[in-house]
């Protein structure tokens, strides 16, 4: 688990860990009540306990740390929106399966305070409240490299660049004078590095102002339409 500096929305006494108000959330009782149950037996105040975000929002005082557990990371991005509609000044630590690169960089981007993988909640939990209390930001260890920008090679910036002008594979193949299997390949590589499953979701990503992908990519793929002899 990886941990780095935000500015810290509160004081947070290290001895006084019953002081924390945590409310646990989930996509079923069960989940809602395994994190409830880890964080209680670490010392924390469960306030609320429930799978409705409305009954929670219903509340009067506003916890210090939602901790939001879902299957998805995507869904656990809605539910926090939520929270933070109504209660904009508590943390949020999500408890997902599943984080894929995209997912997890809006998640971010979004303001999420931190994200524990299920298969390490037992032990990482707890933990990461502790740091999102103190003003960290809490990541898993074996997921900081998503919060890069995806490293593409310039055949790959080339090939994406063509895809956002609207080339089909074949043209691409048959302008830098490829075969189509080789277009499809670096497509494959490129689309595993940026987190997307198809042309629209990767022409989205890299018209997208805020996640700035686009800039490099188009640029390099202007004079597009003349084959340039890269190396595959």
């Amino acid at each position: 688990m990886t941990t780095s500096a935000k500015l810290p929305r509160r004081e947070f006494v290290q001895a006084g860990r019953s002081l924390v108000a945590v409310a646990a959330i989930g996509d079923s009782e069960v989940r809602a009540h395994r994190a409830a149950s880890i964080l209680a037996a670490s010392g924390f105040d469960v306030c609320w306990e429930g799978s409705d975000p409305g009954e929670l929002a219903a509340c009067e005082v506003a916890p210090d740390i939602a901790v939001v557990s879902s299957e998805q990371l995507e869904g656990a991005k809605a539910w926090a929106r939520k929270l933070r509609e109504r209660f904009p000044e508590t943390d949020v630590v999500v408890v997902a399966s599943v984080a894929g690169r995209r997912a997890f960089r809006e998640a971010i981007q979004e303001g999420l305070d931190g994200l524990v993988l299920e298969s390490e909640v037992e032990i990482c939990l707890p933990v990461a409240v502790d740091a999102v209390c103190s003003g960290q930001l809490v990541v898993p260890r074996q997921l900081r490299d998503h919060l890069t920008k995806p490293t593409l090679s310039t055949r790959e910036k080339q090939i994406l660049g063509m895809v956002v002008m609207g080339f089909t594979n074949g043209e691409i193949a048959a302008k830098l004078f490829l075969a189509e299997s080789t277009v499809k390949s670096h497509l494959s590589s490129a689309f595993a590095k940026m987190g997307v499953r198809s042309r629209n979701e990767a022409t989205a990503l890299i018209l997208d102002a805020e996640n700035g992908l686009g800039t490099g990519i188009l640029a390099i793929s202007e004079d597009a339409t003349v084959p340039a002899p890269l190396t595959n």
